[in-house]
């Protein structure tokens, strides 16, 4: 029912488009070409597809399968995007070894697109009934600010979703957010041999530095989650000082605090502000502010939702066991569908090189992926 050889070929095309992510690489192509791409071949199936454009090339591209009635609309979301390519050896290449291709994007998440387009192709040449609408989404941006997913929530709300990002077609019910915030401290200006008159900001900002590296310290064992692991924190940017020979006047760093499912932005902050609060009270020349810069909700479904038990059914089938309940470490655009009153889970295909140098999808699983979602969509929309 699912065509192998269609899929292969879709997969072939789709790795070698460039889609890298223009706000990640300046000469980042966008998703406008791939979008046309993916288009085309959702209407040479004769089905409805619209793209969005979301700005200079960057668009939304979604297909819609119009149910004969009264069943469970479902939508089937992968993003278009993709990292750089810096010491990529021929990154669009679209390699075949040993039955796996290659290729930027390849896992994340070219493989997926082509799965979703298969299981389309199945639904359409056979004929299948499907009483529900299922809607096949095609999306910008996931990989920065996710303003594909943001834009496709204000036009299109179904029953459940399925984000098809990578998971080694294990079942992925919940994965971390992340919050990022920017806190600065202040200082006095001086020349360097006025230290009477002086207040180091960076000297400063060294002390809010010890704290949050106890804080760091403690997270791990403190929130803990049975599928995603820990909560974490790090400081990844830094900027003090304008000069050699002068009392910094104003230090700001940037704190990246990964969260578990139930952690909320206000929680975050408020323990954050403790820290702040704490030296401003052991230290009348500490000055110190915050604020939010980027959040991200974390995401959790449970394994009773009706979408989770179709997917688990019918992997299960395809795979011939049941696949394993997983939590992801990083972020997903499932979060903004969940937040949208989507139930949503996650499944992609095998591969490897997330986001480095050689990356690679198992066609064998690609085609396994499309049989998941075509007996998903067949159960869930009845």
């Amino acid at each position: 029912m699912i065509d192998e050889n269609f899929i292969t070929q879709t997969l072939t095309g789709l790795v070698r488009i460039n889609s890298v992510n223009p706000d990640l690489d300046n000469e980042g192509a966008g998703e406008e070409e791939i979008g046309l791409y993916i288009d085309r071949l959702l209407k040479s199936l004769q089905i409805e597809s619209d793209i969005t454009v979301l700005s200079p090339k960057r668009v939304n591209v979604v297909g819609t399968l119009k149910g004969s009635g009264r069943g469970k609309t479902l939508m089937l979301n992968a993003h278009m995007d993709t990292v750089g390519v810096a010491n990529m050896v021929e990154p669009f290449s679209a390699r075949i070894e040993d039955g796996k291709l290659y290729g930027r994007g390849a896992y994340d998440m070219k493989g997926s697109i082509a799965a979703m387009i298969g299981a389309a192709k199945a639904i359409k040449d056979n004929d299948i009934d499907v009483k529900g609408d299922v809607i096949f989404s095609f999306v910008a941006d996931e990989e920065y600010e996710s303003i594909g997913a943001q834009e496709l929530i204000k036009h299109y709300k179904t029953d459940a979703a399925i984000v098809a990002e990578p998971t080694d077609l294990d079942i992925c019910i919940g994965h971390r957010g992340f919050g990022i915030f920017e806190i600065t401290t202040q200082g006095r200006i001086a020349h360097g041999g006025r230290h009477q008159e002086g207040i180091d900001a960076n000297m400063k900002m060294g002390l809010l530095l010890a704290e949050l590296d106890e804080l760091s310290k403690k997270l791990p064992d403190e929130k803990t989650h049975l599928l995603c692991g820990q909560a974490s924190l790090h400081v990844p940017i830094i900027h003090g000082g304008q000069s050699l020979f002068i009392y910094s006047g104003k230090c700001s760093i940037m704190v990246e605090r990964r969260t578990l499912p139930g952690e909320t932005e206000h929680g975050v902050l408020d323990e954050l502000r403790e820290l702040i609060d704490k030296l401003s009270k052991q230290d009348k020349d500490f000055k110190g502010s915050i604020q939010p810069f980027i959040w991200r909700d974390p995401y959790e479904i449970s394994k009773d939702a009706p979408i989770v038990r179709s997917l688990t059914n019918a992997a299960a089938d395809v795979l011939g066991s049941k696949p394993s309940y997983i939590g992801h470490s990083w972020w997903e655009d499932s979060a903004i569908l969940g937040k949208a009153g989507i139930d949503t889970v996650i499944i992609g295909p095998k591969g490897g090189g997330i986001h480095q140098e050689v990356e690679w999808v198992e066609i064998k699983s690609v085609v396994e992926l499309s049989k998941i979602l075509l007996d998903t969509v067949r159960d869930y929309c009845r």
